[in-house]
């Protein structure tokens, strides 16, 4: 079932990935859709649960903490590759509700660089990701780019996984870490 799943999702996405032309955008740029293109035709399947947003009560009034929604659920699909190190890249995009329940869509690479295994396979590794995203509360739902941190621990082909989206001045603005979890198919 699962990789059938997998399947299903990977041909529907699978044309987009061929058809992207990484030429023409100046050298780094290039060098890095080239990257993710490769990332996406070449790796292995994901699939994303997110779960939970914690809003740092220091930047939050009462009121507004009692507000916003806490279980940021959704999902996603995403492809990996692990490199000799157990280090991985990844292509991915999700939908999840927002802090305000509202959709939330992103699409993005993330880099993470792991520790090597210990425990009996358990791996701690940090990051960054970087892409788009789209909120009805910000620019009015038109996407924009995000950089952020990523952590996660993984073990076996299951990971947690999160982020933080730090405060961009203000009370009720930001300060956000954002968990979600992934299991890769092998």
């Amino acid at each position: 079932m699962k990789k059938t799943l997998a399947a299903l999702i990977l041909s529907l996405a699978a044309p987009l990935a061929s058809a992207i032309d990484c030429t023409g955008m100046g050298s780094w740029l290039d060098q890095a859709c080239a990257h993710v293109s490769d990332v996406y035709q070449n790796g292995k399947s994901d699939i994303y649960v997110s779960g939970y947003t914690w809003h740092d009560p220091h930047k939050y009034t009462d009121e507004k903490l009692e507000a916003l929604n806490k279980w940021g659920w959704g999902g996603g699909y995403g492809r990996h590759v692990i490199d000799e190190n157990g280090n991985e890249d990844l292509v991915l995009g999700m939908a999840f509700s927002d802090s305000h329940k509202n959709p939330e869509l992103m699409v993005g690479y993330a880099g993470l660089w792991f520790t090597n295994p210990v425990l009996g396979g358990l791996s701690v590794g940090a990051g960054y990701t970087a892409g788009l995203t789209s909120r009805r509360d910000i620019f009015g739902g038109i996407p924009f780019p995000i950089v952020l941190p990523v952590a996660a621990i993984r073990y076996g082909q299951f990971s947690i996984m999160g982020t933080w989206i730090p405060s961009l001045g203000g009370v009720n603005n930001g300060d956000v870490a954002f968990f979600f979890s992934r299991y890769q198919f092998e």
